[in-house]
C-alpha cells in the first residue's frame, strides 16, 4: 500500500515537473529577457467625432464601422466622418485623398492639444469632379477625419457651410468607461 501511495507521488511529482512528457514535433519553447513586445494594435477605444450636421444632409448607410457619410439633398456636396489606423501620417492622408502628403499643401495645426491637418485637393469620381477639404486629427492610435467634398462647378457657394462644419469638429472620449 505505502508502495503504491510512493509510486503515485513519483508520477505526480515527474508529471508536474515536467519531465514526463515529450514536447510535440514543431513546439519550441525559448526565453529572451532582452526581447522587446510590440503592441499588435490600439490599446484604447477610439474617441468620437462630432460635428454640426447642416439641415439639408440625409445620412447615407454605410457599411464601415468608424465612417459616416451624409449627402446634400441636391447632391451637391456631402460630408464623411472616419475614425481608422494608419502606420503614418502620409498613410492616412493618401486614404483619404489618393495623393502623397508630398503632393498636396497641408497647413500643420493644433486641435485639442493633438496633431491637426488641413488640406484640399480635387477628384473625379463616377458622380462628377469634386473639390474636396479636409481636417485630419491624430493621435496615439487612430486618425480623425472629416471631408467636405463640393461638386467642382459649383464655386464657393457652400463656402459657409463647409467652415461652420469645420469649427464644430470636435473628438471626444467617453469619460464614463
Amino acid at each position: 500500500m505505502k508502495l503504491r501511495i510512493l509510486a503515485a507521488a513519483l508520477g505526480v511529482a515527474a508529471l508536474c515537473s515536467g519531465c514526463a512528457g515529450v514536447p510535440a514535433a514543431g513546439s519550441w519553447e525559448t526565453v529572451d529577457d532582452t526581447a522587446a513586445v510590440a503592441a499588435s494594435g490600439p490599446v484604447e477605444e477610439p474617441y468620437v467625432i462630432t460635428f454640426g450636421i447642416p439641415e439639408d444632409v440625409v445620412l447615407e448607410p454605410v457599411t464601415d464601422g468608424g465612417r459616416s457619410l451624409y449627402v446634400q439633398k441636391d447632391g451637391d456636396y456631402e460630408i464623411v466622418s472616419d475614425v481608422f489606423t494608419a502606420a503614418s501620417r502620409d498613410e492616412a492622408i493618401r486614404r483619404l485623398t489618393g495623393f502623397g502628403a508630398d503632393e498636396l499643401e497641408i497647413l500643420e495645426t493644433e486641435r485639442f492639444g493633438l496633431p491637426e491637418y488641413r488640406f484640399a485637393w480635387a477628384s473625379t469620381t463616377d458622380e462628377g469632379a469634386y473639390v474636396s477639404q479636409a481636417a485630419l486629427v491624430e493621435d496615439t492610435d487612430y486618425y480623425y477625419a472629416l471631408v467636405f467634398s463640393v461638386r467642382e462647378g459649383l464655386g464657393s457657394q457652400y463656402d459657409d457651410c463647409a467652415e461652420e462644419v469645420f469649427s464644430t469638429f470636435g473628438v471626444y472620449g467617453n469619460e464614463m468607461l
